[in-house]
């Protein structure tokens, strides 16, 4: 009996956090609304990648490859094929999930995590290098600029509006799968494989199952970044995107729903405004890092607990 109310809190938490991001849009100036959107894209990329990291218990070192499937795949179908924005942001999404079932499978061959780490990224450094040197497909180190988005969305307080509906009916999706019976095999796979490979679960296929989900969303937010910035660059696809998706985990709390949001929160705010005045900013970022391993175990909403079937918590 005592879930219901914490469920309600919940719900009546997200509630008011969509009317706040809805005024916040209404009424901030141009550039912190755009700020406001990169958070809200980087947080679904951050908590895609927590799928694997806080309720699997897998160990993706290259999550990043996918942020840049879905940006290089949208803007390489509109300059290559002139095809509409409608079409090819699905599109995209279908290439996007296709590569990372393909890398999942190939990835999941051995059972060993540190193995699996280390392939997913080689996978990520070998995506890296041929989007920096084929230069006549992807632009090499440029990228690919000049992507204009529909008229209707070249608003800046539009497209926020835009991402936060794609936002919020992501973070929907991934709170009904971390709250399913699927969940609760998640948890299993985290806290003791062989058990569930005694119970006669096919482990490999149920890790492809959970790879592709969180790479799908990854992709989703690759393509909404990529409109922001108005087109695909290579800093996508870096080692360095892939550690700061961890960062964003780290900070916020991987065994929290909400935890990576207020780690990208975190993150993007903090890189934005410091790094006008400072230039190694990452430096007080890693204190920061620091801060939240050593004095508060589990990150800001972890709390030094797990995940559980409810969705991790606030």
């Amino acid at each position: 009996m005592a879930r219901q109310p914490a469920k309600g809190r919940q719900i009546g938490f997200v509630v008011g956090a969509i009317v706040v991001l809805s005024v916040l849009g209404l009424f901030l100036p141009p550039q912190w609304t755009q700020l406001l959107t990169r958070v809200l894209i980087m947080a679904l990329f951050a908590t895609s990648l927590n799928i694997q990291v806080g309720y699997a218990g897998m160990l993706p070192l290259g999550h990043s490859m996918f942020l840049g499937l879905g940006a290089y795949s949208f803007c390489l179908l509109l300059v290559k094929t002139g095809m509409p924005q409608l079409l090819a942001f699905p599109l995209a999404l279908v290439i996007s999930t296709a590569m990372c079932m393909i890398i999942g499978y190939l990835c999941l061959k051995s059972n060993d995590a540190m193995t699996f780490g280390l392939l997913h990224l080689a996978f990520n450094i070998l995506l890296s290098t041929l989007i920096n040197k084929w230069i006549t497909f992807t632009g090499g180190e440029v990228g690919i600029t000049g992507i204009s988005r529909p008229s209707i969305l070249a608003d800046t307080t539009y497209f926020y509006f835009f991402v936060l509906a794609f936002f919020v009916v992501c973070y929907g999706v991934i709170w009904t799968i971390v709250n399913s019976p699927f969940a609760k095999a998640a948890h299993g796979l985290r806290e003791n494989e062989e058990r569930l490979r005694f119970l006669g679960i096919n482990i490999a296929r149920f890790q492809l199952v959970i790879f592709t989900i969180s790479g799908f969303f990854a992709a989703v937010a690759g393509v909404l970044l990529s409109m922001l910035d108005k087109g695909a660059f290579p800093a996508y696809i870096t080692l360095t995107r892939s550690a700061e998706a961890l960062m964003m985990c780290l900070i916020g709390g991987m065994f929290s729903f909400f935890g990576p949001t207020i780690g990208a929160a975190i993150v993007v705010v903090f890189g934005t405004v410091t790094s006008i005045y400072i230039s190694q900013w990452q430096g007080l970022l890693g204190i920061i890092i620091l801060a939240c391993v050593i004095g508060l175990r589990g990150g800001i909403l972890g709390r030094g607990r797990k995940a559980g079937v409810s969705g991790g918590g606030s």
